[in-house]
């Protein structure tokens, strides 16, 4: 009688590796084998099935890997994005699973796999349980199915260019033309900080979940609540997610603001002193200066400003001595 396979590793970054040596050892050996001895090629029937049910059993879920998902995993293992007759009868190699990296990327297909498989199990669960993600879907695929939907709709796909990303392809129309989009994968980190569901929320170029479900149907149970405000008083803040970048800074006239200002509601720069970075090293004049900017700036404690006036921190350098 022998035991179960055992793999030993001196470092965690082999865990990967030690469990694709103990999946292929238990889902392919031969029963009466000589110890040790194992296929290096299996059938892809049967390497896809066990794939099928270690993603159920990791993510405890019942919702399997259906055929497209089936079919682009072969896509991916193969390296034949363009194929789309039947794998069931083509031989996988050791090697195609977990040795050998995959076309234009610096991980194995194992590597790939697990990782999308970690960030289900940890922070997408009930979104796949209930059918709300795609998957592993390519984006050959994702352009023939979108291209005829009506503009903001999406679907949700492992990305296949990251190890452990969740990406949001949708479609927009350009002069009648439908243009479909990838929104930067999202990872474990950022769905530590916001979850997908308000994510999703955030996003106002998605309207409808693949094919024609309106997106707050589909994801309004997992949108976290209103914040409310601390014992301490502060008012709560929260982060949004945004499609697209945004300047960081403006500049006007030779001086930068925090994009989130309108040039309108800028003090006017040439009516403020320039203060030395040293203020000691001020004249009275300057001071008297300095203090007036100061006064004209506070806010009377029994008036609400309709627009509060921005102090340019740029233009005052204080040094502590």
């Amino acid at each position: 009688m022998i035991s179960q396979p055992v793999v030993i590793i001196v470092h965690g970054s082999q865990d990967n590796n030690a469990v694709a040596t103990i999946i292929w050892d238990c889902a392919f050996a031969e029963p009466d084998r000589v110890p040790f001895v194992v296929p290096d090629r299996v059938l892809w029937q049967m390497m896809v099935e066990t794939l099928n049910v270690k993603f159920r059993s990791e993510v405890q879920t019942n919702h399997e890997l259906d055929a497209y998902n089936k079919h682009f995993l072969a896509q991916k293992i193969f390296d034949m994005p363009g194929y789309s007759d039947d794998f069931s009868h083509m031989m996988v190699t050791w090697c195609q699973f977990n040795k050998e990296v995959l076309m234009g990327r610096s991980f194995t297909f194992w590597q790939w796999f697990d990782g999308a498989m970690d960030l289900t199990k940890k922070h997408l669960r009930p979104y796949w349980s209930d059918g709300l993600i795609f998957g592993f879907i390519g984006k050959q695929h994702v352009h023939l199915i979108l291209k005829e939907s009506p503009s903001g709709t999406f679907l949700l796909r492992f990305s296949d260019s990251e190890i452990g990303g969740i990406t949001i392809a949708y479609v927009a129309y350009e002069n009648g033309m439908p243009v479909i989009q990838n929104i930067q994968p999202f990872n474990k980190k950022d769905l530590e900080i916001r979850c997908l569901g308000d994510r999703i929320r955030d996003i106002d170029e998605i309207l409808y979940l693949y094919p024609n479900l309106p997106k707050h149907d589909a994801f309004k149970k997992y949108y976290s609540g209103r914040q409310q405000q601390t014992i301490s008083g502060y008012i709560p803040v929260t982060l949004q997610t945004k499609v697209g970048s945004e300047p960081s800074v403006l500049n006007v006239d030779g001086n930068t603001f925090p994009a989130s200002l309108s040039p309108d509601n800028l003090p006017d720069l040439n009516s403020l002193p320039i203060v030395p970075s040293d203020i000691s090293d001020m004249d009275n004049d300057s001071m008297d200066q300095f203090q007036e900017a100061l006064g004209a700036l506070q806010i009377p404690d029994n008036e609400e400003p309709s627009n509060p006036p921005v102090f340019p921190l740029h233009k005052y350098i204080f040094s502590v001595l």
